[in-house]
């Protein structure tokens, strides 16, 4: 377990020395309930899927392990309405059962607390409007996982808002593997982009087939002479809608050659976002909230969280 947590230090710690000509864009993003800014802090849920973070670095051209594959992925030629580029990423996602107010351990019958640490490639490639991916993503659960003490590290920062926990049954160590392919086209409806997009995941990690539609709409900031001695900021609101038809999913269906503990999943939820996104010169901000539905039997409402996320593209 030690060596599968060192490989996914180096993974990023080589893509990151990539020369800064072949690199497009270097992300970090943190999924939190912490940051539903609508809500007062202590009123904020800290449960299902509590905790989320990655660090992604973004590639000009195709990986060498998709060139094989290029019959799926449709051919790339170097020129900006046809062109490949490769994301290398690193992250962990951290899900947690109900608790009781003021109580810190979990509520019998529910969600088993769970983690992912994982590590994962994808290979995008565009023909105009029309982008396909392809991804592969290894992970590990359980105590490797460092879902524990990554969460009583933040917890501790400010006790006063966040309640302790008390973890019970957790999912075993166990090696998850899976595979992804997404595809999506944009058009324009209006001043609107819009987006629709469907995707299908297969493997020990998720099995889920799930469409939706993305829309955008760039907005205008008039900045007058700031904007020109310091450059333009730019405004982009965001909105996304999708159905997931879920047939496996390793933090509620429990680990797979390994007994643990486990829920009944509901097979259809829907998921949507919406969100702001700034830019300003080489930098990119975004603030997205989310809201998740029922994911198992035992809960009946839906799930909300939000996530930050800053990109920088030294390119520009």
């Amino acid at each position: 377990m030690r060596r599968v947590q060192a490989s996914l230090a180096v993974l990023l710690l080589c893509a990151s020395a990539a020369p800064a000509r072949a690199q497009q864009a270097i992300t970090a993003r943190a999924d939190n309930d912490a940051f539903n800014f609508w809500q007062l802090p202590w009123v904020r849920p800290d449960e299902e899927y509590t905790s989320g973070v990655r660090l992604t670095v973004t590639l000009d051209g195709a990986p060498r392990w998709a060139r094989p594959f290029r019959w799926a992925l449709g051919a790339c030629a170097q020129d900006a309405a046809r062109c490949a580029s490769r994301e290398y990423a690193v992250g962990q996602d951290i899900y947690t059962a109900v608790r009781r107010r003021g109580s810190a351990n979990a509520v019998p019958g529910g969600r088993p607390d769970a983690a992912v640490l994982w590590v994962s490639a994808r290979s995008r490639v565009a023909r105009g409007r029309s982008v396909r991916e392809l991804s592969w993503t290894v992970g590990v659960t359980g105590k490797p996982s460092l879902a524990e003490a990554m969460q009583q590290v933040f917890h501790d920062l400010a006790p006063r808002m966040n309640r302790p926990i008390t973890w019970g049954p957790e999912l075993p160590a166990e090696l998850v593997i899976g595979v992804a392919h997404d595809r999506s086209r944009a058009v324009d409806v209006g001043a609107l982009e819009v987006r629709p997009h469907v995707g299908v995941s297969l493997g020990t990690l998720l099995t889920e087939a799930r469409a939706g539609v993305a829309m955008s709409r760039q907005l205008v900031i008039p900045m007058g002479a700031i904007g020109r001695r310091f450059g333009a900021v730019t405004a982009e609101v965001v909105a996304d809608a999708q159905g997931r038809a879920v047939a496996r999913n390793v933090v509620l269906s429990g680990t797979y050659f390994r007994d643990s503990p486990r829920v009944a999943l509901r097979p259809l939820v829907g998921q949507y976002t919406a969100g702001l996104r700034l830019g300003w010169r080489m930098l990119e901000a975004s603030w997205l909230a989310n809201q998740t539905g029922a994911e198992h039997r035992g809960r009946t409402r839906a799930h909300r969280w939000s996530t930050l996320e800053l990109r920088w593209r030294p390119a520009r």
